[in-house]
């Protein structure tokens, strides 16, 4: 289930990336959000095995990393680059620990 977890962690900022940096297309776009919905999904069911406050961590992360990709979307369709590397710095760091978490537990 860990190993699904990762997976789809990366699956779904390669996704992220790809339609939101080079494809631009409403189709993407749908696609883009429901692999954001699947992501979440995968990251609860697999937080509800954990212990403690684990659980609340690995949520929250998830839904920040979900966040930061729906606003480098919104800022990249504004046409707004200025302080864009910041939150591709910040996405991938979170995603970075949540991978982290997720093989250590």
């Amino acid at each position: 289930m860990i190993l699904l977890s990762i997976l789809i962690v990366l699956i779904y900022i390669v996704v992220s990336a790809a339609t939101i940096l080079t494809f631009r297309s409403k189709t993407l776009d749908i696609a883009r959000l429901f692999s954001g919905l699947a992501f979440l999904i995968m990251i609860i069911t697999t937080s509800m095995s954990l212990d403690g406050s684990d659980i609340y961590l690995t949520i929250a992360l998830a839904i920040c990393i979900v966040l930061s990709v729906e606003i480098t979307a919104f800022k990249e369709k504004q046409g707004d680059q200025k302080n864009l590397f910041l939150i591709h710095a910040f996405t991938l760091t979170m995603t970075l620990v949540l991978i982290i978490m997720l093989i250590t537990l």
